[in-house]
């Protein structure tokens, strides 16, 4: 019946007629009826709000469609009263409808002097404030909060955009509710409130809002900012822990953040920090995580981080965050290597990716032989010495890696050899092809020559590397200590050729008698490669020499050519003479290593400084060259000759210049 009664003033409440004339007596007494209904239709309706807690549910409904304007006034008709049962019913309405138009109401109620009325209200305002977060997922407000997001409303016949704008002036109650809280001490807007100021609102006003709230954070002497940490801290809602991430940034807060983050209480809250581990990355945040140190991590689920047995629980991108947080958190290799452990068997290339960037130095090793090119290359050059010191020669860590880079030189992926090998050559110091080798092996004698020493010694003792140390003890220029195992190279009759010639070329820098004695022998030697580099090196006299012209071996017979003609084209004319005979002999030899070989000393011995010195010799080897130049069939000798035959032009052009020069001036 209050409801039919009610009801009776909902059609003239927009009748407003117009009227050009006041209405006259006869209609003023025909209109009393009208007035009494609506009269007592307001009455009624706030009756059935001063009895909306007892109301059954069908009538609940159905009393609402009387319209909402009117609930809206009958609500604040009756928080006005005195009584606190209808201050109750006015919250039990909110409670039902969660309408935002009731938030400036409920809001105010909650300094309300009853127990009772602050305590329903206090519930209300959680209500209301959670009722845009309805389509989060349940799992991330929590089992509390997400059946009170969740709870059906009877909801007003309103106009959504109406809504939309009455959820600004809710949102704008609950942030003046959050900033009074000495006024009130009710939890509920402090909640609200930390759970909307990150919300993705469409509407400016609710952005400004938001902004508003946000400003709560940094207010570190506020009376609401002590009780907004005890909120943030120890309400039980996985949102809140992510909050904590996006605000550890924030100084005033940074604290209860970081406390709050401490502790995990389900996989939910792993799982919203670990998919935002982004935000960590900030040099600020990362400062304040590298404050936590927790090894009981490794047993529990129960800290900041997961415990590895759960890896595979969580997502690729979860699975990403451990590794980044994990990066930045205070815990020794010991925890961090644990905790990371299984993303090396992973089946996520962009995890082993990631895990290969932060992991510690030791486990880099492994990451090397991963069949993915990205994240082995990753690990290798990460593994690498580049632009850092490193270790001593002769340390287990050097050895160890120099294994480790002959391992990785078999490797399936063409970049990871690459690196294996320059990373062998920064490590070694018997690499003389390789520039970062030869620096690494003058640092070392610098450092410490007795232990290059021994390492260079032992090296020459195994005949795979024997000719590189040689060429490397060449390098630096420390033959004189290598004088005896020198000597014994050449003497032992098992020593590999190119290390017999090698060492002739390290000896002959000996000024020795033992040194020159070896070398005089070793111009007998039946290998061609280290006869020819003891006609070149060793100390003889120039008619011994020229013995060797005829040798078989081109080389042999070039360098005894040239040493006769240095030394004796002004010594010596017969010996010189005999000896450019040779050369033009050279040069026209059918074999052609031999022809080139003769092109080879005449771009050393034939200057146009020689020309009067070897005399009638000088235009046959001219003219051999021009031959060569223009009609050999070996293009290397071609070129070899044509560039002896320009540079010759070139000198003479030069003299010529000069020699001008020099008469205009004495004129």
């Amino acid at each position: 019946m209050l409801i039919e009664l009610a009801a009776l003033g909902s059609g003239d409440a927009n009748e407003n007629p117009s009227r050009e004339q006041a209405a006259g007596p006869i209609e003023l007494l025909t209109r009393i009826p009208t007035k009494w209904r609506q009269r007592h239709a307001d009455d009624a309706l706030l009756a059935l709000a001063r009895a909306w807690p007892v109301l059954p549910h069908e009538s609940r409904r159905l009393a609402l469609a009387l319209g909402r304007d009117r609930w809206l006034h009958a609500a604040r008709s009756l928080a006005e009263e005195n009584d606190a049962d209808a201050r109750i019913a006015v919250l039990s309405l909110g409670m039902d409808t969660a309408d935002p138009g009731l938030g400036k109401i409920v809001c105010r109620l909650l300094r309300d002097e009853e127990q009772r009325v602050r305590q329903l209200a206090d519930e209300v305002v959680l209500r209301m404030g959670l009722r845009p977060l309805r389509a989060i997922p349940s799992e991330v407000l929590g089992e509390h909060y997400a059946r009170i997001a969740n709870t059906p409303v009877i909801a007003f016949p309103a106009d959504p955009d109406v809504l939309e704008l009455e959820r600004s002036v809710l949102l704008r109650a609950v942030a003046d509710a959050a900033w009074g809280f000495a006024a009130h001490r009710c939890r509920s807007p402090l909640i609200v409130t930390l759970l909307l100021m990150d919300h993705p609102w469409a509407n400016r006003m609710e952005r400004e809002i938001s902004t508003r709230m946000r400003r709560l954070l940094s207010q570190r002497n506020h009376p609401s900012h002590a009780p907004l940490r005890s909120v943030l801290k120890r309400t039980d809602c996985p949102l809140l822990r992510e909050r904590a991430l996006r605000w550890l940034s924030i100084d005033a807060i940074s604290s209860a953040a970081l406390d709050r983050l401490r502790v995990a209480e389900s996989g939910v809250e792993h799982r919203l920090v670990l998919e935002r581990s982004a935000l960590a990355l900030r040099p600020k945040r990362g400062v304040k995580l590298g404050t936590v140190s927790s090894p009981r991590l490794r047993t529990t689920s129960a800290g900041m981080l997961p415990e590895p047995a759960r890896w595979n629980e969580y997502s690729e991108r979860a699975r990403v965050g451990i590794i980044t947080l994990d990066a930045l958190l205070g815990d020794d290799d010991v925890t961090r290597r644990g905790r990371i452990e299984p993303a090396l068997a992973d089946a996520s290339v962009l995890v082993r990716l990631r895990a290969s960037s932060l992991c510690p130095a030791i486990d880099l090793a492994d990451y090397i032989f991963d069949h993915d090119p990205s994240v082995a290359r990753h690990a290798a050059f990460r593994w690498s010495t580049l632009g850092i010191e490193a270790p001593r020669v002769d340390s287990p860590a050097c050895v160890s890696r120099i294994k480790l880079c002959d391992l990785s030189t078999r490797s399936p992926h063409a970049q990871v050899r690459g690196f294996a090998i320059d990373e062998r050559a920064r490590l070694s110091v018997t690499d003389p092809h390789h520039p970062a080798s030869r620096l690494r092996a003058r640092r070392a004698y610098e450092s410490d020559p007795s232990g290059t020493i021994r390492i260079l010694r032992d090296r020459l003792a195994i005949p795979a590397s024997c000719v590189d140390t040689i060429t490397m003890i060449r390098m630096l220029g420390i033959e004189k200590r290598f004088e005896l195992d020198l000597i014994g190279l050449l003497q032992n009759e098992h020593t590999d050729h190119r290390a017999r010639a090698s060492a002739v070329a390290a000896l002959s820098r000996v000024d020795t008698n033992a040194a020159r004695y070896v070398l005089s022998e070793s111009v007998q030697s039946g290998d061609d490669r280290t006869r020819a580099n003891a006609i070149e090196l060793a100390p003889m006299p120039a008619d011994s020499l020229i013995e060797f012209r005829d040798d078989p071996h081109h080389r042999v017979r070039a360098n005894a050519i040239r040493r006769v003609i240095d030394t004796c084209v002004e010594t010596d004319q017969k010996l010189a003479h005999d000896a450019s005979g040779s050369l033009i002999e050279l040069l026209g030899d059918p074999r052609p290593m031999h022809r080139l070989a003769g092109a080879w000393v005449a771009q050393r011995v034939v200057t146009n400084g020689s020309r009067d010195r070897l005399g009638a010799r000088w235009s046959p080897i001219i003219a051999q060259l021009e031959e060569l130049a223009a009609t050999d069939e070996n293009p290397v000798l071609r070129e070899r000759a044509t560039r002896c035959i320009h540079r010759l032009s070139e000198e003479i052009r030069a003299a010529s210049t000069r020699s001008q020069t020099g008469a205009s001036d004495v004129a």
